[in-house]
């Protein structure tokens, strides 16, 4: 009998069977799927041209109650804008499956995920617009050729405003700079006193820092230090509950303190606790610097010493920061002696703890051999400022000088909080977003303007291409570029069709650069001293990610989107 079932389930053949989501597929030789994709960059491109030079988006944050007024220069918030926007759009699919049977909707969302993930931190009304336009036109046209020539179009324009960039130099053209570019004098001398502060070398978005105030008037907090790479150890989540990171952000000691390095991996706590008890007596917090890591019963140590501390409202605390070769020129922490001696450790490369070589362990009895100190600090997780008077120009050092750094905080003062945080918003894109990057790498004409300038080139371009599909490519250059400039005339200033295209003829048909036509009963503008201007280097950037973007969809074929729930079937 049981050889006969043996028998039987040899003979059986087992059916499986796989069960897997409902996963829509599409090709992109369908032009409509295509189009579908380039929906939501329309929508995107149509939120901003709404919103752009003097107009303004309205909107509701997330986790605020009051609407918020946003101008599209202010690339920082509309970015922030997008993103919940994006979330919104997540979560609705996810709660109502109707909307995931609609593939419009769904490619439009997968065309603007990748958009924004090409395009980053260059979002603007360029972006937007010559995508839209340059997509539209290689539908009509969907071969490899046009793609190529819509390359070589963007790349002359990018070869073409870098050789013609603006470079301000001097204290007086920025000062008449900084008057055309702010709303008010208030604004003005805000920016002017930043910009003496750091004697006129604003070339970085992290040297400004610009913060709530708590005055009517603005302030301005001057301070050198070090920048340190690396910032404070975040591997334990009860370490940084004992400094308050998660509800505070950010570690911020105004007074002196001791600063330890240690070389190794600091795991005994017997090597530490000393230092602790040291510095609980001085009220004084610790900086340890670790060559290594620092784990096990130190860190416990470390952590209960913080919340004990904090409990008897004692101010010393024990900060952690990871030393890294890498992020310091490879340079051993023993080989770094321009931040030992700015860490005025006593005794210096001698003064750096080993539990190996080290005859004594760090403690009050042998303070004037290991402790060093530091007059205050700010850190995060990702890096970290610490502070001491230093003569900066005696300090020559290239090596050092990457980390030395002065940096100011502007504290933006006001009547009401509406006008401080809207003073706030504005004076932070322009410093960090636009005068930074525009005095480090030049600047184009605003406006579009630097666009049409390239016209005249693009023209002579696509009259010397001999291939016809390579020529229709760099046309569609030629048809976009105008964009953003209509969409600014008819903002900026109310023009209609028949202005705007008078004003662009006139604009590209003069051979200056930096002149254009603003209105049609002025003369040429020179935009330089009229402040219509916009960092290079945005520009650049905005070119070049849409030709990756452009390159990445077209050489695509198929489309994959996800369903999470397979959706219940229609019923007739």
């Amino acid at each position: 009998m049981l050889r006969n079932c043996l028998k039987k389930l040899g003979n059986y053949r087992a059916k499986c069977t796989i069960k897997t989501l409902h996963t829509p597929v599409y090709k992109t030789k369908n032009l409509q799927v295509l189009r579908d994709v380039l929906s939501g960059i329309k929508l995107l491109d149509k939120i901003i041209s709404s919103s752009s030079y003097n107009k303004t988006l309205i909107y509701e944050p997330k986790y605020k109650s009051k609407p918020q007024v946003v101008s599209s220069q202010d690339t920082m918030r509309l970015q922030n804008v997008l993103r919940e926007f994006l979330d919104s759009l997540q979560v609705d699919e996810v709660t109502n499956t109707e909307l995931q049977l609609d593939s419009s909707r769904k490619l439009g969302k997968v065309g603007l995920q990748l958009f924004l993930d090409c395009t980053r931190d260059n979002l603007t009304l360029n972006s937007t617009s010559l995508a839209s336009s340059l997509l539209e036109y290689y539908f009509k046209y969907p071969e490899r050729e046009v793609v190529s020539g819509i390359e070589i179009g963007l790349q002359y324009i990018r070869g073409f405003l870098e050789q013609n960039k603006i470079m301000v130099k001097g204290q007086n053209d920025i000062d008449a700079l900084v008057d055309q570019f702010t709303m008010s004098s208030l604004d003005s001398q805000s920016v002017k006193n930043v910009l003496r502060a750091v004697n006129y070398q604003l070339f970085s978005d992290d040297i400004v820092r610009v913060i709530n105030g708590n005055k009517t008037y603005d302030e301005i907090d001057v301070s050198k230090g070090w920048k340190y790479p690396t910032g404070i150890l975040d591997t334990n989540e009860a370490y940084l509950r004992s400094l308050e990171l998660p509800n505070k952000k950010l570690v911020s000691v105004d007074k002196k303190m001791l600063v330890l390095m240690y070389d190794g991996t600091l795991r005994d706590a017997s090597k530490i606790l000393p230092t602790i008890t040291y510095a609980r007596n001085l009220k004084k917090s610790v900086l340890l610097i670790v060559s290594g890591d620092c784990t096990g019963d130190a860190l416990t140590s470390i952590t209960i010493n913080n919340n004990r501390n904090k409990r008897e409202n004692n101010e010393s605390r024990t900060i952690i920061m990871k030393y890294s070769e890498k992020a310091n020129k490879n340079l051993a922490l023993q080989e770094n002696h321009d931040f030992i001696k700015f860490l005025r450790l006593p005794c210096g490369y001698d003064s750096i703890y080993s539990p190996e070589y080290s005859p004594l362990v760090p403690s009050k009895m042998c303070a004037d051999k290991y402790y060093g100190n530091v007059e205050s600090m700010k850190a995060t997780t990702g890096e970290a400022f610490l502070y001491n008077a230093i003569d900066f120009e005696s300090n020559q050092n290239e090596a050092s000088q990457s980390f030395l750094q002065q940096t100011v905080t502007l504290k933006i003062g006001g009547h009401n909080e509406v006008e401080i945080d809207q003073r706030r918003n504005t004076l932070e894109n322009f410093l960090n977003n636009s005068l930074c990057h525009g005095l480090a790498k030049g600047f184009i004409p605003s406006h579009g303007i630097s666009l049409l300038k390239a016209v005249p080139g693009l023209s002579r371009l696509k009259a010397n291409e001999p291939d016809f599909m390579t020529k229709l490519g760099v046309d569609a250059v030629l048809s976009a570029v105008v964009l953003p400039s209509e969409v600014a005339f008819k903002n900026a200033c109310g023009y209609n069709y028949y202005e705007i295209s008078n004003l662009i003829a006139e604009t590209i048909n003069e051979n200056s650069f930096q002149l254009a036509k603003f209105s049609s009963t002025s003369n040429l503008v020179d935009t330089t001293k009229a402040g219509r201007l916009e960092p290079w280097n945005k520009m650049d950037s905005c070119l070049a990610s849409i030709a990756t973007f452009i390159k990445l969809l077209t050489s695509c074929n198929t489309i994959v989107t996800c369903i999470y729930e397979k959706p219940e079937k229609r019923t007739a």
